[in-house]
């Protein structure tokens, strides 16, 4: 796997158009990506977040968006987003993408915080998420964007100080 990390847009790097690539999310994609979530945001000691049908159905659509390369970066208003992208010969897992946007932790400045997939993943203030993942056949090889959007959004200047305590 060769996993791209984004913050709050979509893959980048990407020209041109394509179909966009099947969605591949499921019930058990959904549970583990709670899952994952809610265990790294327990070890900052902010609540657990729940699941949104809604966001999901939204993560959805960036999801596919982003998969055919349509995706203009901008999220809805009142959200946040951090992506995923991976190449390999599996479909990737919630828990690949939670824990490259978790590892992000070890470079994170809590004195002079930036935003990065990390912190809207920790974020206190957010309180629910969506999920979702699309997979398929790319031009080489096999390829999976996952999306996990938020409400409400992180990463807000000026209040990373209470929304992304230390572990």
């Amino acid at each position: 796997m060769h996993p791209e990390v984004t913050g709050m847009t979509g893959p980048t790097g990407m020209a041109g158009t394509r179909p966009a690539l099947p969605d591949a999310t499921n019930a058990a994609f959904l549970l583990e990506a709670l899952r994952e979530a809610n265990a790294r945001r327990d070890r900052h000691g902010v609540p657990p977040l729940a699941m949104d049908p809604l966001l999901v159905e939204y993560a959805k659509t960036r999801a596919a968006e982003l998969s055919s390369r349509t995706g203009s970066g901008a999220v809805r208003a009142g959200t946040g987003e951090i992506a995923y992208r991976s190449e390999g010969d599996d479909m990737s897992q919630a828990a690949e993408a939670v824990a490259s946007w978790y590892a992000q932790s070890a470079a994170y400045d809590h004195d002079d915080p930036r935003p990065c997939g990390f912190s809207q993943l920790i974020w206190k203030a957010s309180k629910a998420m969506g999920a979702a993942r699309v997979a398929g056949q790319g031009p080489s090889q096999h390829e999976t964007y996952i999306v996990f959007v938020f409400e409400p959004p992180g990463n807000v200047e000026g209040t990373f100080q209470e929304n992304v305590p230390r572990a």
